[in-house]
C-alpha cells in the first residue's frame, strides 16, 4: 500500500493534512447547526429551537464519544494484527 508515512516529512505539515478531513466535518456540522436553527426558529418556534439546542449537545458528545471509541479500538486492532504478523 502506498501513502504517505506520518513518521517521515515536517511533523506539522503532516498533522495538518491528517486533521484536515476532521476539521473540514466539524465545519459542516456547526454550518448544518446554524442552519438548523435558524429554521426552526423562524418557522417553527421557541420550543422547537430550544430542543434542537438541547439535542445538539447530546449529539456531539455521543458522536464525539463513539468516534473515540472507534479510533481507540481501531488501534487495538492493528497492534493485534501487527503482533500475529510479525
Amino acid at each position: 500500500m502506498n501513502g504517505n508515512k506520518l513518521t517521515e516529512g515536517p511533523i506539522m505539515k503532516n498533522m495538518l493534512l491528517f486533521a484536515l478531513p476532521m476539521m473540514a466535518g466539524n465545519f459542516l456540522q456547526q454550518i448544518y447547526n446554524i442552519a438548523d436553527t435558524l429554521i426552526v426558529g423562524r418557522f417553527i418556534g421557541s420550543g422547537a429551537l430550544a430542543a434542537v439546542g438541547s439535542a445538539y449537545t447530546l449529539m456531539t458528545f455521543l458522536t464525539s464519544l463513539i468516534i473515540g471509541l472507534c479510533m481507540g479500538s481501531g488501534a487495538l486492532f492493528f497492534q493485534m494484527v501487527r503482533s500475529r504478523t510479525d
